[in-house]
């Protein structure tokens, strides 16, 4: 009998041995005993002998060849390495759930090619051609770019020009791009231009959607993928180019179980394939500037927007001075201009919901969740008070709890309250909101773009959602509303995401030919930041910080690691970290720093107490020695099967 080693979906950092009948390919799936049940493992090895005496046999072979070629596992090994993940964790999670539950490997509706392939009808800029050329001079061996590209620079139309050379030549192009929103916009401009299947990987689509694409992509019948950030792991023997747009977004980093970073593996994805990436932002983060000057990255420039359109011009309205509520009566006055003339106006509120704070005038009480540190949230179309945290909801109370008046108000602007206020101000506009609430519909949010892009005047009133890579060639006007939070955050990342936010938001403004404009209210107006955004020097401002960053010994010119305890009883998770802390303060590295227990900016969350502790070196394979470590004694830390913990490397909150 053959012994084959194989990778199952447990949190444990090693793999099992069972018996065979004959020798199995490499990443071959089998349907194996565990315990009282029967799983679904990868094969990674075939061996002659194992250290365990009495094996189990492999029950079922699912697969005739492999599901994940070598190139692939390599890739996965290492991002499990990486990341310090259970190896089966990471195989497991890289596939769609039909594969990770036995279900035969078959594809089950074909995508057609495109109906109509439409050639460009402009030239294309200096800047544009010349990014071109230099990312197809480097087409055969791994180079990483940086394409910076003010917004409505271009940056797609470079996208598209290079994605067609690499596909002349038989191969194929990963796109990834941050948020669902972007992906049927993207799609639809490289369907009209590339004679290939394009296929799409992201949550929204169902099971079958998602196994189709993904078998597509590894049998080479997609030329192009475009997916969100869990496309890294798709199957492309033939992969030729890797494009990473809006790069310096942070939903390119996977927040619960395996968190990777979507757009950091695509570097290690490039290099075992010996290709070229392309990274493209109007506004790089602070990683890919450093990579930049430390010619990691080649920074290729765009500077001006494409067919002659100008920057929007950007004014600030000193909110200290205007008691009117969310909205000032100069923004509602330029609002009415832009409508007048035709056009449409966006405005931007990053809060979803009616009403941020539920509170009683007389004494003071708030509506806070009975099991988070966070307030709850006063949703006004369904009458609920929710928690965005946990997913809570109650009917809001009639009388206060506290001092039993009848005094309870509401306090803040969220999208809903937002849009009922421009109701009244309004009442012949349409009002489109998109946020969180708007789109849960499947295709809710293409019918709400679909409205949009057919240019009739109307005010968009978004989220974040709304702040990158849409291209809305009738909207004037851009209203930046209450992001002074952004200035009081405890992230030391915050004013980097805050100017990344205002200009990404800003550059929805203004696309046509006649220039746009974007008013921001706050009542900092006097913040420095201000002054880098109002004359569009983000390379400038980022330099900064960069200097703040190198002076201060804080990320990207240090590597950081985060391990998190969560658990019911408060003290367990605090004293689980007090003896990881003890534990890796024994390992005696100089140059790794320990901080912390510190509990976490929101305590507790779902009647679970949150702490955390922070490793940082300036040396990264010192900071991973340590996790290592870490990962080899922590069976040794009492406390383990009390509390529920994870580590999270090169953490972004």
């Amino acid at each position: 009998m053959a012994i084959v080693e194989v990778a199952i979906s447990i949190p444990l950092h090693r793999t099992f041995d069972y018996l065979c009948d004959q020798e199995i390919e490499t990443g071959v799936r089998v349907k194996v005993p565990f315990g009282a049940k029967k799983v679904i493992g990868i094969v990674l090895s075939n061996k002659d002998k194992s250290e365990f005496k009495k094996l189990k046999s492999v029950e079922e072979i699912l697969d005739e060849s492999p599901i994940l070629d070598t190139p692939i596992l390599n890739f996965l090994f290492w991002a499990a390495k990486y990341y310090h993940h259970p190896i089966g964790e990471v195989l497991l999670a890289a596939m769609p759930k039909n594969l990770r539950l036995g279900k035969p490997a078959v594809i089950k509706k074909v995508i057609g090619l495109p109906n109509k392939i439409q050639a460009p009808d402009f030239d294309i800029t200096e800047e544009q051609d010349r990014a071109i050329k230099a990312i197809l001079a480097k087409q055969n061996a791994y180079h990483g770019f940086l394409l910076h590209g003010v917004t409505g620079s271009g940056k797609t139309e470079v996208y598209l020009r290079i994605t067609q050379e690499i596909l002349n030549q038989g191969k194929q192009v990963l796109v990834l791009v941050p948020e669902i929103g972007l992906t049927p916009q993207m799609i639809s401009r490289f369907e009209s231009r590339l004679d290939t299947r394009v296929v799409a990987i992201h949550s929204q689509l169902n099971e079958t959607q998602k196994l189709d694409a993904y078998l597509l992509a590894k049998e080479t019948q997609a030329g192009v993928i475009l997916g969100t950030r869990s496309a890294i792991f798709a199957p492309m023997p033939n992969l030729g180019l890797i494009i990473v747009d809006e790069e310096h977004d942070g939903s390119f980093k996977q927040q619960s179980s395996f968190r990777y970073s979507a757009r950091d593996l695509s570097f290690i994805r490039a290099k075992q394939a010996d290709i070229p990436l392309v990274l493209g932002t109007a506004t790089p983060s602070l990683e890919s500037l450093k990579n930049a000057m430390d010619n990691k990255l080649t920074r290729l420039t765009l500077a001006n927007r494409a067919g002659g359109a100008i920057m929007p011009k950007v004014s600030l309205i000193d909110m200290r001075s205007n008691f009117d509520g969310a909205l000032s009566k100069l923004l509602i006055e330029k609002m009415q201009q832009y409508l007048a003339k035709g056009r449409q106006v966006m405005l931007f509120i990053n809060r979803r919901g009616y009403a941020p704070v539920y509170f009683c005038t007389e004494c003071g009480w708030k509506s806070e969740c009975s099991h988070c540190n966070a307030s709850m949230i006063y949703h006004r179309h369904i009458n609920r008070l929710k928690c965005h945290h946990c997913g809570d909801e109650k009917m809001p109370e009639q009388t206060c709890p506290d001092c039993s008046q009848s005094t309870l108000e509401v306090y803040g602007y969220g999208t809903e309250r937002l849009e009922e206020t421009l109701g009244s101000h309004f009442p012949d506009t349409p009002i489109i909101r998109i946020d969180r609430d708007t789109t849960r519909r499947k295709k809710a949010l293409a019918q709400h773009l679909e409205k949009i892009n057919s240019g009739d005047p109307c005010i968009i009133v978004g989220t974040q959602m709304l702040a990158k890579g849409h291209d809305f060639s009738n909207l004037a006007m851009v209203g930046i509303l209450d992001i002074d939070g952004g200035f009081l955050s405890i992230n030391f990342r915050a004013t980097e995401y805050l100017a990344q936010l205002l200009i990404q938001v800003s550059g929805r403004a203004g696309r046509g030919l006649e220039q746009g404009e974007v008013v921001i209210q706050t009542r900092y107006p006097d913040h420095p930041m201000f002054n880098y955004v109002l004359s569009n020097r983000y390379t400038q401002f980022a330099s900064g910080l960069l200097k703040q960053r190198m002076s201060a010994a804080m990320p990207p010119f240090a590597h950081q690691a985060l391990l998190c305890a969560n658990a019911k009883n408060k003290q367990n998770a605090q004293e689980f970290l007090q003896e990881v802390a003890g534990l890796l303060k024994n390992v005696n590295m100089d140059t790794v720093e320990i901080w912390g227990p510190v509990a976490n900016s929101i305590e507790k969350k779902a009647d679970y107490y949150y702490f955390n502790l922070y490793l940082q070196s300036n040396d990264r394979s010192a900071l991973h020695q340590m996790l290592a470590t870490f990962n080899q004694h922590v069976d040794a830390i009492k406390l383990k099967n009390k509390v529920r913990w994870y580590l999270d490397v090169d953490p972004i909150d």
